[in-house]
């Protein structure tokens, strides 16, 4: 389970270290990693989003996630390992495909 929150790529920029890449070889996606410690600071979609992990952003605010990158949706809950019982908007795919409809 990830909890991230993506954002355009003009709105995400490194103010410190070096940034190496990986790209997924099969999938439009790709992973934004520090060099020099190997730690994930963001991945790229195929939206070309940067999709931060909000624990990146947590240990950013002193261990509270800010109250603007609260949850607002769950995606890919066609892949869910267990039901969440909560308001939030679930797509089975991408926020671009339908929605879970529970019966």
């Amino acid at each position: 389970m990830l909890s991230a929150t993506a954002w355009p790529a003009s709105a995400v920029r490194v103010a410190k270290g070096q940034v190496a890449t990986f790209t997924h070889p099969a999938k439009q996606m790709s992973r934004a990693f520090c060099a020099g410690c190997g730690e994930t600071m963001f991945g790229i979609n195929r939206l070309d989003m940067r999709v931060v992990p909000n624990s990146l952003a947590a240990r950013a605010s002193c261990g509270d996630l800010p109250a603007s990158l609260e949850p607002t949706m769950h995606l890919f809950y066609r892949h869910r390992v267990l039901d969440v019982d909560d308001r939030l908007t679930k797509y089975l795919d991408g926020w671009d495909g339908p929605e879970f409809l529970p019966t």
